[in-house]
C-alpha cells in the first residue's frame, strides 16, 4: 500500500515540480515539504487540504489513497 509520503512524491514528480516549488506554492519552508515527502513529519489538516487543492486531488485520495468514486446517474425504475 502506497503511503501519504509516497503519493506526495508521485505526485510532485507527475506534475513535473521541484520540492522548492511546491513549498512556494504551500508557503511553506522547503525543508518543511520536504519532511513530509520523507515521512518524517505530517502536515496539519490545512496544510493536507492545500496540498489537495493544488495537486487537483481529494483529500481522502492524499491521506488514504482512496480514488473518488465515478457516480452514475440513476435509471427510473
Amino acid at each position: 500500500m502506497t503511503s501519504f509520503s509516497n503519493r506526495l512524491y508521485h505526485l510532485r514528480q507527475f506534475h513535473r515540480m521541484t520540492q522548492q516549488e511546491v513549498a512556494d506554492a504551500l508557503a511553506i519552508s522547503r525543508s518543511t515539504y520536504s519532511y513530509y515527502e520523507s515521512g518524517k513529519t505530517q502536515p496539519s489538516i490545512q496544510t493536507v487540504a492545500k496540498m489537495a487543492a493544488f495537486f487537483h486531488v481529494t483529500t481522502d485520495y492524499l491521506i488514504l489513497g482512496k480514488i473518488q468514486p465515478i457516480y452514475k446517474k440513476r435509471q427510473r425504475l
